[in-house]
């Protein structure tokens, strides 16, 4: 019950959240869908804000555990919305050629399942895309976060933005890393940091 609650209030703050940062954002979604193409899966997808970056596509599944932000899709008749876990995706080995994640990490169970279902349900020639929040290495800012981050995860769906999602991504062994850094207009008041970038498996 607690778990709906939170979910159903996240499906109303997120495209507040969405909108407000859109600007900051564009050129970061930009980045993690413009060289998708084939049968693409995203992990994480919301209520959609990547969904019009998608250009080259024969196939695009949007995967969320939040049904109240998947019904908030407009799509088209090539897009699937499928209500999963990132830990279970039901999806056979190799299937898909690109895999996105937008601000997931921080908000999973098990960062480590998840990252494993994606190796299992990309191609040998795929590639993962990602934009995910960590940690900043700042004790001060880190002690502050830990104060505010109990009430924050209540609201925007269990998003940890205080996870060293850097350190889970440096662990993957089973593609070729590209990845960069930027702090977030946030980063004052909230202490938020942002990796993205790329795991090329063709080129490992």
């Amino acid at each position: 019950m607690i778990l709906k609650i939170k979910q159903k209030i996240f499906s109303i703050i997120y495209p507040i959240i969405d909108k407000f940062s859109f600007k900051e954002n564009n050129s970061l979604r930009s980045f993690i869908t413009y060289q998708t193409n084939g049968n693409i899966l995203e992990i994480g997808a919301g209520a959609g804000a990547n969904y019009n970056y998608y250009k080259n596509y024969n196939n695009l599944i949007l995967v969320d555990n939040n049904i109240d932000l998947l019904k908030q899709n407009k799509i088209d008749k090539q897009c699937l919305l499928i209500l999963a876990n990132s830990e279970y995706l039901p999806f056979k080995k190799s299937e898909f050629d690109s895999i996105v994640t937008s601000l997931v990490l921080c908000s999973v169970n098990d960062v480590k399942k998840t990252l494993s279902e994606i190796d299992r349900v990309l191609k040998p020639t795929g590639i993962y895309f990602f934009w995910e929040h960590t940690v900043i290495k700042n004790n001060f800012i880190y002690v502050i976060k830990k104060l505010f981050i109990f009430i924050w995860k209540f609201f925007t769906g269990n998003c940890n933005y205080n996870i060293d999602n850097l350190y889970h991504i440096h662990k993957i062994k089973w593609g070729k890393l590209e990845i960069h850094n930027k702090h977030s207009k946030f980063v004052k008041f909230f202490g938020m940091y942002y990796i993205y970038g790329k795991i090329n498996k063709n080129n490992y």
